[in-house]
């Protein structure tokens, strides 16, 4: 993909070319958006090799903090590197990459920096902190673009635009080992709508897209925090990944979607259809030793909320 778009470009030069000026008569327009979009990004940091693959951070504040701790600008699910571990620094159109004292070091195309030296970091410049692999793009370049569309492509359901289930087993696996780690709270909250299958028998499977979409997009700009990982698992099932978060805190913000649901108008082609939900909780607990546990037991707990009457909250005993 990458080489398609260099190739583009390369074409955009030279008008020696005629079935390069068709190419280009076809994809000039998205081109042009696209190349628009990439003016006004700032430079930003992508995962190359880490969770999740292919994640953008864009460098927004003067000084930003990477590393594993949560309180980091740049947090990174990788347990290999230090709480804080490097720090970048923005200076004009300059940025720079700065080693706190890291214990496993920080690395710029192989070669180590010292304990709070300083490194100009160029276009597509690779840093290596622990196990994880950043890849540096500076302000407005085209390929921030591409990879925040591959991104979106592999990680976000294609009708809810959440993530997908294989985001949400990634981040999962790699927020249960960071909260096991740090000794911090972990809660993860599952949920379901209620008799969605009449939904769909009732209204036609059009309107219950609309009801998913419709959901997903009150509880999001509602309900949820900012830093929550909201995720389709599938069909009518979503799940919240919770970081920092106990089981009482969780269980209001979980009573919170439910009122919020109960009460929306869901409203489709002048028809209001009924829709509740259902949502079970599971904090993480000592003697949970696997992030698979921990969402079963949540799982139960929807299962618990479901069979006890639906339209209500059940937290995991764990």
């Amino acid at each position: 993909m990458f080489d398609d778009a260099a190739r583009i470009l390369d074409d955009m030069s030279s008008n020696d070319s005629s079935e390069a000026t068709k190419v280009l008569s076809a994809d000039q327009a998205t081109l042009n958006q696209d190349i628009q979009k990439a003016k006004e990004q700032e430079a930003c940091l992508i995962i190359i090799r880490g969770s999740p693959q292919g994640h953008r951070y864009f460098l927004t504040q003067e000084e930003m903090v990477i590393g594993r701790d949560a309180a980091a600008e740049i947090s990174l699910l990788d347990q290999s590197i230090s709480r804080r571990h490097a720090k970048v620094i923005k200076r004009g159109e300059q940025v720079f990459l700065m080693d706190l004292g890291s214990a496993n070091g920080t690395l710029i195309n192989d070669k180590k920096l010292a304990p709070n030296e300083e490194k100009t970091l160029s276009k597509e410049d690779m840093i290596k902190l622990g196990n994880s692999i950043l890849k540096f793009l500076p302000r407005g370049e085209l390929e921030i673009i591409f990879y925040g569309n591959l991104g979106l492509a592999a990680h976000t359901d294609p009708l809810t635009k959440l993530y997908n289930k294989r985001y949400l087993m990634e981040a999962l696996d790699a927020e249960f080992k960071r909260a096991k780690a740090l000794h911090s709270d972990f809660t993860i909250l599952f949920m379901d709508l209620d008799h969605f299958k009449k939904v769909n028998d009732t209204f036609g499977h059009d309107a219950g897209d609309f009801v998913l979409k419709e959901f997903t997009t009150l509880v999001r700009n509602q309900c949820l925090r900012p830093k929550d990982i909201f995720a389709r698992y599938g069909g009518e099932e979503f799940v919240v990944l919770m970081a920092n978060t106990g089981a009482k805190a969780a269980e209001e913000l979980a009573e919170k979607v439910r009122a919020a649901v109960e009460l929306h108008p869901f409203i489709y082609e002048g028809k209001r259809i009924p829709v509740t939900s259902s949502l079970g909780l599971a904090e993480l607990q000592t003697g949970i030793e696997s992030a698979q546990t921990l969402l079963k037991l949540a799982d139960q707990a929807l299962y618990e909320a479901k069979t006890s009457g639906r339209n209500r909250v059940s937290v995991a005993n764990g």
